[in-house]
């Protein structure tokens, strides 16, 4: 990867090179061990406040208020972190997570509770739902928790191709019908609801993403994809102004996500939580991309497009970045090869404009959709 791709810099010798990143590592087992924690994300967390008591509410907004006694955190299985306290399943139901809220903020622990039942209610085979919320006798009464259905399966990190699991992805064709149901889902996102509101999630890291083997039987699709931890949502109504923003945010996970499903063996992870992804593309990439003052962080469009980057990735990408297993299960490697390319150019053009917020710039989900479905077309079926 490293001596094939670095001759890509010649095509375009003007460009800035944005500043050396971890780069890559051709050898998946040195990073067999990591942990989901250690995944970079495209949004840094929001800071902890000092605990503050939480004001009596006069009503819960629709969201039923229910008793610690009922739903006891199982301190000896923690499934997770949360930008505001840790995240427990709940005594003697495996179906349930409880999360704590340190900071007793009543605002978060409302807009997470909203969500899920807004989403679970218009799309319930991709939401988790929030099945109450209350106060936990710890710190007098001073913390908060919500209680959520627990989504089957295992997170989208767990199941990159580099770690094998016996549960995650083992065909490309697996990987593509994964990133058809995402991109299906953003699509989602990008229609108001009844009430003319959108709802994004805007923290789709793959520790935020499960899957889950689904039976043949029940419907067409090889695994079922629910979003979980929805710690960083946004509700806006149609025409407000944080919309594009939202949508430029979505897109921009769904390039790190392609990576990640077809290539997750080129990637080093850093240790900090607040390792910007990008710093992560393979190595062939950064000659293409300069940094953006744009928080978080990302690249910038400038003197690039769609065809520079097809041009220039697509014979490095399909022979030396994606995992070597999905070299061998195309029905047509040429077509395949070209079509990654297409997308690689369309895709990554799109997230440079993402990044630098551009005002023409609006995503076309249903395009990649249809994008992933056509290439889904050529892998072979076994």
């Amino acid at each position: 990867m490293r001596g094939a791709l670095a001759g890509l810099a010649g095509a375009v010798k003007d460009m800035p090179r944005s500043p050396a990143g971890s780069g890559y590592n051709d050898e998946p087992a040195a990073n067999s061990k990591l942990q989901p924690q250690q995944l970079p994300t495209l949004l840094h967390s929001p800071r902890k406040a000092s605990p503050s008591k939480p004001k009596k509410q006069p009503a819960f907004q629709g969201v039923a208020e229910v008793s610690w006694e009922r739903f006891l955190p199982d301190y000896n299985s923690k499934l997770g972190t949360g930008a505001y306290g840790g995240v427990y399943s709940v005594q003697g139901n495996p179906d349930q997570v409880v999360k704590l809220f340190d900071r007793g903020d009543w605002n978060d622990v409302m807009k997470e509770s909203v969500f899920a039942q807004d989403m679970k209610a218009r799309d319930p085979s991709h939401y988790v739902d929030c099945l109450g919320v209350g106060n936990s006798p710890d710190d007098d009464g001073n913390k908060l928790f919500a209680v959520f259905e627990r989504a089957a399966g295992i997170t989208l990190h767990s199941a990159a191709h580099r770690f094998h699991s016996g549960d995650g992805v083992s065909h490309v064709r697996q990987a593509l019908d994964i990133l058809e149901q995402l991109t299906s889902i953003m699509i989602s996102m990008t229609k108001p609801d009844r009430e003319g509101q959108l709802h994004f999630h805007l923290d789709l890291k793959p520790e935020n993403i499960m899957i889950a083997k689904a039976s043949a039987k029940e419907q067409a699709e090889e695994f079922q994809v629910t979003l979980i931890d929805y710690g960083v949502v946004r509700t806006s109504k149609v025409g407000d102004a944080d919309v594009h923003d939202s949508a430029l945010q979505v897109f921009r996970w769904l390039g790190w996500i392609f990576l990640w499903m077809l290539a997750s063996e080129t990637f080093t992870v850093d240790e900090s939580p607040d390792k910007n992804p990008w710093e992560q593309l393979p190595e062939g990439f950064k000659p293409f991309f300069k940094r953006s003052d744009f928080r978080p962080p990302a690249y910038r469009s400038e003197k690039l497009s769609p065809q520079i980057l097809q041009d220039a990735l697509e014979e490095g990408f399909y022979t030396q970045v994606m995992s070597a297993a999905f070299r061998k299960q195309w029905k047509s490697p040429d077509k395949a090869k070209k079509k990654i390319g297409l997308i690689l150019g369309d895709l990554f053009h799109g997230v440079a404009l993402a990044s630098d917020c551009s005002a023409d710039f609006m995503p076309d989900f249903q395009k990649f959709r249809d994008d992933f479905v056509e290439l889904r077309q050529l892998a072979k079926n076994d």
